[in-house]
């Protein structure tokens, strides 16, 4: 028997945990990008990219609109408890994908000009735009675990 509602909320689990994974993903890759040749680091950080557009934004979407299906078929209030916090976090999630976004192609950018220059190694500029991105990332994993605990546990 076909249930919308089991549906929704396997879905809503499976996107957390692809949201999960491609901040993971993008942690050990940018890791590895930051000590890489221009070249290694902009084919690296194309795969950050890449992931960022086929996984991370995608799930995001799908997160937020399996939640509010979830919410409203339940019938419970969007603004009460663990639901509230789960807005709040999604709503910064979503904040964090877009300057995080940005901060990658600058990143990125940086690489690809280096490996044109067929510089040898990554410019000083690179590890600057990296430190800005390294708390970005953190908040992103942070909260989507957090998202993910509220969603189990409902603590309130």
């Amino acid at each position: 028997m076909f249930d919308p509602y089991l549906l929704a909320k396997l879905v809503h689990i499976f996107a957390i945990s692809i949201m999960i994974g491609a901040t993971l993903i993008n942690g050990l890759i940018h890791g590895q990008a930051k000590t890489a040749s221009p070249v290694e680091a902009a084919g690296l950080l194309r795969c950050v990219v890449l992931v960022n557009r086929l996984l991370m934004g995608p799930s995001l979407a799908v997160i937020v609109l399996t939640g509010f299906l979830l919410v409203h078929t339940l019938g419970y209030d969007l603004w009460s408890g663990w639901i509230a916090t789960s807005v709040g976090t999604s709503l910064t999630l979503i904040l964090a994908f877009v300057v995080g976004a940005r901060v990658e192609h600058r990143m990125l950018d940086i690489a690809i000009l280096a490996a044109a220059k067929a510089d040898m190694r990554l410019p000083t500029n690179y590890q600057r735009v990296f430190l800005q991105a390294v708390p970005i990332g953190l908040l992103a994993l942070i909260l989507s675990l957090l998202t993910l605990a509220l969603m189990i546990f409902k603590p309130f």
